[in-house]
C-alpha cells in the first residue's frame, strides 16, 4: 500500500473528510506540510493553502516564495500572511505558544474567508510521540496523555477560541490526515515526487521544549527501549479510549451536577458530586472550569485536587481557584465563578437587582427566577389569629396593619440595617442574621427586605420584625406571601 492509499484509508476509517471535501491547507514548506498537500491533491480535495511567515527568522521570507512555487505547480490559490509572533510573546507567552496562537488564528480567518469548515495541517506519527511524552512530563491526565486527535472542532478546543478574537469559529473542524505516518516515510514520500523541503533551522534548537525532547530525551529513552515510540503510540491510544468513557460520563451526570449560575458563573450540587466516583469527580471540575475558561489551556492536577477537597470537605468559604476564577461555600451547593458575577439561586427568593421597588397594596411583585411577593389586607378574627402567626414554611408574614403606614419597599441590605426578630428581646444586624442563617455569602446581597421607611419589616421568607406583629387586640393585618416559583397564591 503506497503513502496515497494510507492517507486515503485513514480519512475514511476516521470520516475526516468528505469526497471532494473543500479545505485550507496549513503549508510551512517542510517535508510534513509538503506530503500533505501533495496527498490531499492527489485525492481530489478543494484545496487553498495557508502560509504563515512568523518572521522569526531571516530565511522565512524565502520560505514564502517557495511555498508560493510549489502551490503554483499544483494550481492551487494560496495566502500568504505575516505576523510578529515575538510582539506577542512579549506579552507573557513563550515564543512556542504565540506562534501556535497566531498561526492557528491565521488558518481560521483563511477558513473563514473562503466560508471553509475544514483546516488540515501536517501533524505525524512522531509529533504524536512527542506530544503524548511532553504530555506525560508536565502531569497530564488521561486527555493529556491521548495525545493529538485526527479531528477537532475548533470552538470547543481550549487555546483557540478566546484567545483568538475571531467570532463564529464554530463549527470549522481541524483534521490531521497524517497523524499514523512516521516522518521517515513522509520524508521518503517527497523524495519520490521531486519535492525538496525546506528544513528550518528552529526545529534544532533545544531551547525549545519539543526540540529537547526530540533530539534528546527520545534518543536516551531508546537506550533503555528501542521499542519506546511504540509504547507511547499504544498509552496514547489505551489513554484515548478512557477519555471517550470518561467524558461520556461527564455529559451524562452533567445535568445531574451542574447547573448554571447566571452568567459568569456554574453551580455545583454537593451531595450529588460527592457520590460520584473520583474520576468523574476531577472530570466535572475541569470541565467546570474549561466551560467558564475556555482559554485556560493548563489546568494542573494540584488545581482540580484543590478544588476537589473545597468541595468535600466545605473548606474554605471562598478559594482562589485559577485564571480569575473563585469557589464558594454556598449551603448545598459550591460555586465557581468570576469575581463580580451575578450568581443565581433560584432555590432562594432574590431581587432582579439591587434597585428599591415598591410592593403594591394589593398587588404583588415579581422576584428572581419566578418568585413572587403578595401583599393584601384581611381582618383579623379570633379563629383566624392562630393561623395567620403560624406558618411552618415562612413564607407567610402578617403586621398589624395600624403598625405599618407609608408605602412598602422592597430592597436589598444596606449597611447598618437591623432587624429584631419576631419574639426576641433585642435588635440584631440584618447582616448577622442572614450569617447565623447559613445563607449563602453570595446569595445575601440580593436577598429581598421588606421595609417602611428605615424599618426592616421582614427578611423575605427568614424573619419577621416583633414591633410590627399582630397582637389579640389588632383587628386590621397587612399579609404578606412568599409565592415560589410555578406556584401563585390566590
Amino acid at each position: 500500500m503506497d503513502l496515497y492509499d494510507k492517507v486515503k484509508a485513514f480519512i475514511e476509517k476516521e470520516s475526516l473528510l468528505k469526497p471532494g471535501q473543500a479545505l485550507v491547507v496549513g503549508v510551512s514548506g517542510g517535508a510534513d506540510s509538503l506530503c500533505l498537500l501533495d496527498c490531499l491533491h492527489h485525492l481530489g480535495y478543494q484545496l487553498v493553502v495557508a502560509h504563515l511567515d512568523h518572521q522569526l527568522r531571516a530565511e522565512s521570507r524565502d520560505e514564502a516564495k517557495f511555498v508560493s512555487e510549489v502551490t503554483q505547480d499544483y494550481g492551487i490559490p494560496i495566502i500568504v500572511g505575516q505576523e510578529d509572533v515575538r510582539a506577542l510573546a512579549r506579552k507573557g507567552l513563550s515564543l512556542e505558544e504565540a506562534a501556535r496562537i497566531l498561526r492557528y488564528r491565521f488558518l481560521i480567518r483563511v477558513a473563514k474567508d473562503y466560508d471553509f469548515e475544514y483546516i488540515a495541517t501536517g501533524h505525524n506519527n512522531d509529533d504524536q510521540v512527542e506530544t503524548v511524552l511532553m504530555h506525560f512530563l508536565r502531569g497530564a491526565g488521561v486527555s493529556g496523555l491521548s495525545g493529538m486527535l485526527a479531528k477537532t472542532c475548533l470552538d470547543a478546543w481550549v487555546g483557540i477560541t478566546d484567545v483568538i478574537p475571531i467570532p463564529n469559529t464554530r463549527g470549522i473542524m481541524l483534521v490531521r490526515p497524517l497523524l499514523t505516518i512516521g516522518r521517515a516515510e513522509i520524508e521518503d514520500h517527497c523524495s519520490k515526487i521531486g519535492i525538496i523541503p525546506r528544513q528550518d533551522s528552529s526545529n534544532l534548537d533545544t531551547a525549545f521544549f519539543r526540540n529537547r525532547l526530540r533530539h534528546k530525551l527520545l534518543p536516551l529513552l531508546e537506550d533503555y527501549n528501542p521499542g519506546i515510540r511504540q509504547v507511547l503510540l499504544r498509552m496514547s491510544r489505551v489513554m484515548a479510549g478512557e477519555a471517550d468513557l470518561v467524558n461520556s460520563l461527564t455529559k451524562q451526570n452533567w445535568p445531574r451536577i451542574i447547573r448554571a449560575a447566571g452568567e459568569g458563573g456554574l453551580a455545583i450540587d454537593r451531595a450529588e458530586f460527592k457520590d460520584s466516583p473520583i474520576a468523574l469527580q476531577r472530570s466535572i471540575m475541569k470541565e467546570v472550569i474549561r466551560k467558564l475558561r475556555p482559554e485556560q489551556r493548563d489546568i494542573s492536577f494540584e488545581v482540580i485536587e484543590r478544588g476537589l477537597e473545597a468541595i468535600n470537605c466545605s473548606q474554605p468559604a471562598r478559594l482562589p481557584l485559577i485564571g480569575g476564577l473563585d469557589l464558594w461555600q454556598a449551603g448545598l451547593e459550591v460555586i465557581i465563578s468570576f469575581p463580580g458575577a451575578r450568581i443565581s439561586f433560584p432555590q432562594y427568593p432574590q431581587l432582579k437587582d439591587l434597585h428599591s421597588e415598591m410592593l403594591p397594596l394589593p398587588g404583588n411583585l415579581d422576584l428572581a427566577d419566578g418568585w413572587r411577593l403578595t401583599a393584601k389586607r384581611v381582618r383579623v378574627t379570633d379563629n383566624m389569629l392562630a393561623s395567620l402567626r403560624d406558618d411552618p414554611t415562612g413564607r407567610t408574614a402578617v403586621f398589624d396593619a395600624d403598625c405599618v403606614s407609608g408605602e412598602i419597599i422592597v430592597r436589598s441590605r444596606l449597611a447598618g440595617d437591623r432587624i429584631q426578630p419576631l419574639g426576641s428581646g433585642g435588635r440584631i444586624k440584618v447582616s448577622d442574621l442572614l450569617i447565623n442563617l447559613h445563607i449563602p455569602q453570595l446569595a445575601r446581597k440580593q436577598w429581598p427586605l421588606v421595609t417602611i421607611g428605615d424599618h426592616v419589616l421582614w427578611i423575605v421568607g427568614l424573619r419577621m420584625a416583633h414591633e410590627a406583629r399582630i397582637k389579640n387586640s389588632s383587628k386590621r393585618a397587612i399579609k404578606l406571601q412568599l409565592c415560589p416559583p410555578n406556584r401563585i397564591e390566590k
